[in-house]
């Protein structure tokens, strides 16, 4: 009986070490989203993070403008944005700002104009 109960705590341990590859996260990444990042990158300035292990809690290593820094993560919905291959002529205007924003399991998605909330694509 003991040999058996080392036996379950070790395969715990190995699909516990998994987790994070099976639900597509990389390791010490935390759940939640980065904020939209509209800022144009006016001048080269040094990463303040590298991952989010280094940000305190509700934190996330996000990309802001051209640097990485620690800033307060945003909810997301499941799914992913579907890719939008046209081209906007004219002004950027933004319909939504993050997921929140949207209906139901609509996302708030990048799309030639600008963010809008569409239906997510599975992936």
């Amino acid at each position: 009986m003991r040999a058996w109960s080392l036996l379950l705590l070790v395969a715990l341990l190995a699909l516990g070490s998994q987790l994070p590859a099976a639900t597509g996260r990389r390791k010490g990444e935390k759940l939640g989203g980065c904020p939209p990042d509209d800022e144009p990158c006016l001048q080269s300035v040094l990463d303040q993070c590298m991952d989010d292990s280094q940000c305190p809690s509700r934190m996330k290593c996000c990309s802001r403008a051209c640097y990485r820094q620690c800033v307060r993560m945003v909810s997301v919905k499941p799914g992913s944005c579907p890719k939008d291959a046209l081209r906007c002529l004219s002004p950027i205007q933004h319909l939504c700002r993050t997921d929140t924003d949207c209906r139901g399991s609509r996302r708030c998605c990048p799309g030639a104009c600008g963010r809008d909330c569409r239906n997510p694509v599975r992936g």
